[in-house]
């Protein structure tokens, strides 16, 4: 057979398997969520708390499982099909809760994350849920990228009409020259969380760019449209910390693999 078409029937099988193996690994993933949360209370009665750190670990695994899992379903989605529950809401305040949420976690992992604001107010349509995935996306990014001892951080300003958020961290960051695969494919990264905000990002109308310097760290610069609400219409702003993970926390899942397991403690999760 032509090595060419060989290459292309190997290539074609593998694509296929992209929704039957993110089918398979989500009820693997669900089965073993169900075992966590069975046993947890049961060592913690028998064993004392000896055991925490292991289950810690435990249950960072379990996260960061649901973590990969849901990048895998949601770039498996076609782009048309992406899921949106668009809402008015309030950009600065859901991003001032996400920066609050996050500096306390990234202190966990040594890392210093600061939130600053132009507009104390800033409306506009969305969905709530998926613009957190986004942002949380960038800031892990930022936080693998920033280490132990490095600095990390978010800033909102309002620009001709457009909503900017830059997500950067004081890493070693790359080479100018360096390409989108290099900017993907960061040391213990699938490269996933990257892809799955761009199109969240893509989704609002928005768009997404990494900018890299050498020695001086990275930025992801989200530009939004802004979509006030119209004349008398009501401002539906959705509760803070929404999580779609029937009831996981949507900061853990997505932090899950740059957080040491220090931060899925037993008591922390409840």
């Amino acid at each position: 057979m032509d090595d060419r078409k060989e290459g292309s029937r190997l290539a074609f099988q593998t694509e296929d398997l992209g929704p039957l193996l993110a089918e398979q690994l989500r009820q693997q993933m669900n089965n073993l969520a169900a075992a966590v949360q069975l046993l947890t209370p049961v060592v913690q009665e028998k064993g004392g708390a000896q055991y925490d750190p292991y289950l810690a670990i435990l249950h960072q695994s379990l996260y960061r499982m649901m973590r990969m899992v849901g990048n895998l379903e949601y770039l498996e989605l076609p782009e048309e099909d992406t899921p949106l529950r668009e809402t008015t809401l309030d950009l600065a305040g859901m991003c001032r809760e996400l920066g609050r949420q996050v500096s306390a976690l990234a202190e966990l992992a040594g890392v210093g994350f600061t939130w600053e604001e132009e507009d104390g107010s800033l409306l506009t349509h969305g969905d709530a849920a998926q613009l957190r995935r986004m942002l949380l996306n960038l800031i892990s990014n930022a936080l693998r990228a920033a280490g132990e001892g490095g600095r990390a951080g978010m800033r909102l300003a309002r620009r001709d009409g457009r909503a900017v958020i830059t997500v950067w961290d004081s890493g070693a960051g790359f080479a100018p020259e360096a390409d989108e695969n290099t900017l993907l494919q960061r040391p213990g990264s699938l490269g996933l969380g990257l892809r799955v905000a761009r199109r969240i990002a893509a989704a609002h109308g928005g768009t997404i760019v990494v900018q890299q310097q050498e020695g001086r760290g990275s930025r992801a610069v989200v530009s939004l449209p802004l979509r006030p609400p119209e004349k008398g219409e009501v401002l539906k702003t959705p509760a803070m910390g929404f999580d779609g993970s029937g009831g996981f926390s949507d900061v853990l899942v997505e932090l899950s693999g740059v957080l040491p397991y220090r931060a899925f403690l037993p008591e922390d999760l409840e």
